[in-house]
């Protein structure tokens, strides 16, 4: 077995800890950057495939007339739809370049695995174009691409899922097969169910003084450590073409975002919980959570500009504005929502299990907002791709426009089946994480022991993936 490590979700000090983990087991690991800054982070004992490298060896010979061919090679995804994922890579190159790009993507995975002899792909779900096309070149070569996705659960807990990401497999193939939980796992469900709701937990994220920025002295010092990057400007970095994540970088972007705070602030209301509303939680942008999961209704502007046109007279819609990078939207987004009598922009800092609480029914892309809102039994239409869309209460819409009937009669929450899957879910929840957070956090035993479970509990799934497939073909077979 070769597994590769992707540093997309998997820190590079946790891949030296991988090496020796499962070396002991005969398992081989390697590493994929997408930076020579990134490829410096790793231990030379690593070997490490870095994309830059491989697009500045390969694009003044790579040939665009290929494009087509690899379209019709790849054809169940428009290779422009998996480049406008990326949220560095997109806007930033001509049309040339873009085509570049797009068949330099593919070449540097097909040579990666077949280099590296690799049996897995292993990291955080898809978040772009570079890893987007691992997963796919891989899916065609049958390598399997593996994500641990934070669960909500408990501090370093994660359920797997394969392919995009958004799925939690493991719950799949447990529905699949009809498993019923125990009383006690039913038990467990409403407890932590009960408890969520009570202690009106937050995703982590929402700490974050990166993404945050709401405490003075912390936006401060977040901002102070950005000033090194200042001689990027005349040292060449931001013209390198062959580091999407650099090239091209809007460094006033975080200064100017911090000033936007200032104004947008007269944008919004605050909620009167006698309304008769339905609630729509924004995403911030661009991230993974619509560019990668809610490709459709990516442009939120355009979907709440359907979304006016479409829910039942006599509602309210509050859109409320997400908790991180207050700022980073154009103030042209508020004006044209504010020209909507029907829509109601919510400040970030109103209490978000309040909305929930008080509104008749939630849209959402694939805000966690809805998975929090089925806890409280309120009804919930998914417009992207998520891991609660099949839980009981909620609906997936595929055109609100077209769907906008389904408004009228909302799903109504089974409360002992939601239960029931949520037991399921939780039983699928493993004690899983690659990230940096335990290196800075933990003791040197404690982190062996995160590192050296999460592999057992990667090993784990992957054994159970085997076991599933030959199951699959022997049912085929018969």
């Amino acid at each position: 077995m070769v597994i590769g490590f992707l540093r997309t979700g998997v820190h590079p000090d946790n891949v030296l800890a991988y090496k020796h983990i499962l070396g002991d087991k005969g398992i081989r690991v390697f590493a994929v950057a997408g930076s020579k800054e990134e490829k410096a982070e790793y231990n030379r004992v690593i070997r490490v495939y870095c994309m830059e490298d491989y697009l500045k060896s390969h694009w003044h010979t790579t040939d665009t007339a290929y494009l087509a061919a690899c379209q019709k090679e790849y054809e169940e995804y428009s290779l422009w739809e998996i480049f406008h994922t990326d949220r560095y890579m997109r806007y930033k190159y001509n049309g040339e370049d873009a085509d570049k790009m797009n068949i330099c993507l593919i070449g540097f995975w097909k040579y990666v695995l077949r280099d590296s002899h690799a049996t897995h792909l292993v990291s955080d779900a898809i978040i772009g174009a570079g890893n987007f096309m691992g997963m796919l070149v891989g899916k065609h070569m049958g390598i399997p691409y593996i994500s641990g996705q934070p669960a909500r659960y408990k501090n370093y807990y994660s359920y797997f899922s394969l392919d995009e990401g958004y799925r939690a497999v493991e719950y799949e193939w447990l529905q699949k097969s009809c498993y019923m939980p125990t009383d006690s796992e039913i038990k467990a469900a409403g407890i932590f169910v009960n408890n969520y709701i009570s202690k009106k937990k937050q995703p982590a994220y929402i700490k974050n003084a990166v993404m945050g920025n709401k405490n003075p002295v912390r936006t401060a010092l977040c901002y102070a450590g950005k000033i090194p990057h200042a001689y990027y400007l005349w040292n060449g970095r931001y013209k390198n073409k062959y580091n999407p994540c650099l090239y091209k970088k809007n460094l006033w972007e975080d200064f100017s975002e911090a000033f936007s705070r200032l104004v947008i602030s007269r944008f919004f209301k605050k909620p009167d919980y006698q309304d008769d509303y339905i609630l729509f939680p924004l995403h911030f942008q661009p991230e993974a959570s619509t560019c990668v999961y809610a490709r459709k209704y990516e442009n939120q502007m355009l979907f709440l500009e359907q979304l006016a046109k479409s829910i039942p007279a006599g509602k309210k819609l509050y859109v409320k504005e997400h908790a991180v990078r207050q700022g980073h939207r154009p103030l042209e987004f508020y004006r044209e929502l504010g020209k909507y009598p029907q829509i109601r922009l919510i400040g970030p800092d109103t209490d978000a299990h309040e909305l929930i609480r008080h509104s008749s029914f939630l849209i959402v892309l694939t805000s966690t907002m809805g998975y929090e809102a089925l806890m409280y039994g309120k009804p919930v239409f998914v417009c992207g791709s998520c891991f609660f869309e099949r839980f009981s209460g909620a609906r997936r819409i595929y055109d609100v426009f077209d769907e906008k009937k389904e408004f009228l009669n909302p799903p109504v929450q089974d409360r002992q089946l939601y239960l029931r899957q949520m037991a399921v879910f939780l039983k699928t929840v493993h004690f899983y994480t690659t990230m940096g957070e335990p290196l800075f956090t933990e003791t040197p035993g404690r982190l062996y022991e995160i590192q050296k479970r999460s592999m057992e509990e990667l090993l784990r799934f992957i054994d159970k993936m085997d076991r599933m497939a030959e199951e699959s073909d022997e049912n085929r077979i018969r």
